[in-house]
């Protein structure tokens, strides 16, 4: 290779003067290289924009399918539905990545009444993320294109469950927002989330 190389310049300076093919192979490779990387029908490229729509959806945009479709026939409380698809299948599903004050502690009954408000009877569609160990399916609720767990905590009924959703960074920005604006449960002078509620009642 190397002896190729040497010849090839030779070559090229008797002919002209200059030894210009190593400037013009870089210049070529990298003219080729761009065209790749910006082909769209590479796979490469499909894949990188999948991973674009996935981080899309996860920043709360509606996403292109859902994974359930229906209409939401109960709301338990201020994060969690009941949603029967088209078959008539009743899937029970919690909100992915919020937490709501419980029923017996202030904005409980407030929290649900928030939910039911935005799709109590309404046509939904969800995203889900797992199925938890109570059998529910875990998911972000939209209503259109309205992703409904983030729009609980902005405005103030909902906690951001940081634990189980550390990567969930919209929702840490619309409680943010909430808490600087006293909305909902941040009105309170100093609102206990529902996991420690839930810790001081085992413990009594």
């Amino acid at each position: 290779m190397l002896i190729l190389a040497v010849g090839f310049s030779a070559l090229q300076y008797q002919e002209n003067g200059s030894v210009s093919w190593p400037s013009d192979l870089l210049r070529y490779v990298e003219t080729h290289l761009t065209r790749q990387l910006s082909d769209p029908d590479k796979v490469w490229r499909k894949a990188a924009d999948l991973a674009e729509t996935l981080g899309a959806n996860r920043e709360g945009l509606p996403p292109p399918a859902f994974d359930i479709r229906g209409r939401v026939v109960r709301v338990a409380d201020g994060d969690t539905v009941s949603v029967l698809d088209g078959n008539n299948k009743q899937h029970k599903v919690r909100l992915f990545g919020i937490d709501t004050p419980e029923r017996d502690q202030p904005h409980g009954s407030l929290a649900g009444a928030a939910l039911a408000d935005l799709v109590d009877g309404k046509h939904v569609g969800v995203v889900v993320v797992e199925t938890d160990s109570y059998g529910r399916k875990v998911g972000t609720l939209y209503r259109g294109s309205t992703n409904i767990n983030r729009a609980m905590v902005t405005a103030g009924h909902a906690w951001w469950y940081a634990y189980y959703a550390p990567d969930e960074h919209p929702l840490r920005v619309a409680q943010d927002q909430a808490r600087a604006q006293s909305r909902g449960l941040w009105a309170q002078p100093d609102p206990v989330p529902p996991w420690d509620w839930r810790r001081r009642q085992r413990q009594r």
